[in-house]
């Protein structure tokens, strides 16, 4: 690698020297030095932009439209970073509009409760935590509270843990509930609980295609509940401690 960038800064020291030389030539021929022969000049000129050029150039074609070359590093540098910002772009795509969505359906569900005449707007998230223990460990909300699960009467709960093209030191967790056999089991919606640091720490996320997939950026590991199919079964996976879930060493201790 080392032996690699010494050369290649070798030659492109030699073009500029070379480019140099040149450039002076052509000068003194166009000021009538060497008789202003214009052939001359272009020719100097010519191989001044070769000689400038010639160490970027990765490869060299010749075809029916005449020569093509291709300049490695910048083009590589270039492919990179548009690459890497549209990987960003849809990782905050993906966030951004489930959270809109969560948004809708708590507004929704609001203007429902109203409309009803029932006169309680507390609907949704509030009233089915009521419905559920009460938290008993301080830094991991959730834990212990949808009975330890990950299979549940046909139903399972997994993640995928990558990291975030964002931030390498977050992690992109894509949290999935979805039926082990029978597919009508898992129908409608799943209400996933998160971390209280999450805002929202609540998503109500519809089945499609047989599942139900929540995309989220996290600095560490947590306990996510869900709340998933005809007989509201109840799910719980830690990612901390997880057997099925690869997840770095200190993502996971975090």
């Amino acid at each position: 690698m080392l032996q690699n960038l010494r050369t290649k800064t070798a030659l492109e020291h030699g073009g500029m020297l070379i480019a140099l030389m040149c450039a002076i030539l052509a000068i003194a021929e166009a000021i009538g030095w060497g008789g202003a022969d214009h052939l001359k000049i272009a020719t100097f000129l010519s191989i001044a932009i070769v000689a400038l050029i010639a160490p970027k150039i990765a490869s060299l074609s010749v075809g029916k439209d005449g020569f093509t070359a291709n300049l490695a590093q910048k083009i590589d540098e270039n492919s990179e970073k548009i690459d890497s910002t549209k990987v960003v772009a849809i990782e905050l795509d993906n966030q951004l509009e489930q959270k809109l969505r969560q948004i809708f359906e708590e507004l929704a569900q609001i203007r429902k409760a109203l409309e009803s005449g029932s006169g309680e707007a507390q609907v949704g998230v509030r009233r089915v935590d009521e419905e559920l223990p009460p938290a008993t460990v301080n830094n991991d909300p959730q834990k212990g509270r949808f009975g330890g699960l990950e299979k549940n009467e046909g139903l399972v709960i997994g993640a995928e843990v990558k990291q975030s093209e964002f931030d390498p030191e977050w992690q992109t967790v894509t949290i999935t509930v979805r039926a082990t056999s029978d597919p009508d089991l898992l129908k409608g919606s799943v209400e996933f609980f998160l971390h209280d640091t999450f805002s929202p720490d609540y998503y109500r996320i519809p089945v499609v295609n047989g599942e139900a997939k929540l995309v989220l950026r996290a600095w560490g590991a947590f306990t996510v509940g869900a709340i998933a199919g005809v007989e509201k079964t109840r799910l719980e996976l830690d990612l901390a401690t997880s057997r099925n879930v690869a997840a770095p060493k200190a993502w996971r201790e975090r």
